[in-house]
């Protein structure tokens, strides 16, 4: 930081692995009700340039995408679609004929970030489909659904891998809707960007 701090924080690489290019997506956090400004996003959105050279270690956590055949459910919101979007980049990029299911909420279709990639990669998928629900629906995606996401109606493959990512209250609320929708919690895997806060609850 311009005061000599360090600051440590953890992005998702946003597409597919195997490439030159090593792309994160990072969403500005600006304060609200009298909390700052994010001080490491906003120095990347405001004074990181093309050529500046940032200390990255290699990449790791529990969100990582298996090679099985087995229905896949990806689940996210807000910048949780990061990895998501990566993991929909590789499996169009692989030919996979696995059957994928992409459920994101957001506040609108302009904030959902990467959408356009999750689209384009899920047409290029044998057997891809997406349902969006947002705050604020917008013309860009017509068949949208209205308000915070709501599973009911949502036919969840029995034996599916479901990759969860976002806000850490919507992955309480997302996790418990899925487990009461009949996905064993065993085949739910998540990622908290931070302390893992939910640990405990999560091992009920």
């Amino acid at each position: 930081m311009p005061d000599g701090v360090h600051q440590l924080r953890q992005y998702s690489l946003s597409t597919a692995p195997g490439q030159e290019l090593r792309r994160i997506t990072v969403k500005r956090v600006t304060g609200a009700g009298g909390a700052p400004d994010g001080e490491v996003s906003t120095l990347l959105h405001r004074q990181v340039r093309t050529g500046d050279t940032l200390t990255l270690s290699p990449p790791y956590g529990d969100v990582v995408l298996d090679d099985a055949d087995t229905p896949l459910v990806l689940v996210s919101a807000g910048v949780g679609v990061t990895p998501m979007a990566a993991m929909l980049e590789h499996l169009a990029a692989t030919g996979s004929t696995r059957p994928v299911l992409a459920l994101h909420a957001d506040r609108s279709p302009a904030d959902h970030a990467l959408r356009t990639d999750v689209r384009a990669a899920l047409e290029r998928l044998h057997d891809g489909d997406a349902v969006f629900w947002y705050e604020q629906p917008g013309p860009e995606e017509p068949e949208a659904r209205t308000g915070p996401m709501d599973l009911d109606g949502i036919d969840l493959p029995a034996d599916a891998s479901v990759y969860l990512c976002g806000p850490l209250p919507f992955m309480r609320t997302a996790r418990a809707a899925l487990l009461a929708a009949g996905v064993p919690a065993r085949a739910i895997r998540y990622e908290v960007f931070g302390p893992d806060l939910w640990l405990a609850e999560a091992a009920d």
